[in-house]
């Protein structure tokens, strides 16, 4: 007959929707797809970033990191963001993680603090994902006790920062899926 099956056309949409995202598109948490690793990884296939003020949501909140000077092992690799900040939320009873995860954009309750590479890789779309505050921006990767990666925006600029417990920076929400 020539057609296809609506079995097989169903499972053909369902395999383009998955496969559907690009950079800038609205993701289902409704921020925007900033990264896509290009096939499905063990944390996901795309990162989002949450929405500011400018495009329908709140603007980027400025938080402390944590009160403490341990390393809780984190890591700076994409797909690193929820790991790191699941060890941050177990070792603070607030700042940066708990600012993050409290997050509901999409009615969505896994939104994390970014590791350094998500952060850069943030960074590098903010023409798409925009309203970002002039300043530095927390990612969840230490590198020590103490010694937080962080992030300049608008320039990029990323260094290792010693924090102290109330140093403010912005923190920006996002998501894998």
């Amino acid at each position: 007959d020539g057609g296809q099956s609506a079995e097989s056309a169903e499972s053909s949409s369902a395999a383009a929707a998955l496969a559907g995202y690009r950079i800038g598109d609205t993701g289902p948490g409704g921020g925007i797809v900033f990264y896509d690793a290009g096939s499905p990884q063990p944390w996901g296939r795309y990162l989002e970033a949450a929405l500011t003020e400018e495009r329908g949501g709140s603007r980027d909140k400025q938080a402390y990191w944590c009160r403490f000077y341990r390393d809780v092992g984190t890591s700076t690799g994409i797909g690193a963001g929820a790991a790191n900040t699941r060890a941050m939320l177990a070792a603070c009873s607030s700042g940066a993680a708990t600012t993050v995860s409290g997050y509901r954009g999409g009615g969505m309750a896994d939104w994390f603090l970014p590791s350094k590479d998500e952060l850069n890789a943030l960074f590098e779309q903010k023409d798409y994902v925009r309203g970002f505050v002039a300043g530095r921006y927390w990612s969840s990767s230490q590198r020590g006790a103490g010694v937080v990666w962080i992030q300049a925006f608008p320039y990029g600029d990323q260094i290792s920062y010693d924090y102290k417990p109330d140093s403010d920076f912005y923190v920006r929400p996002v998501r894998a899926f």
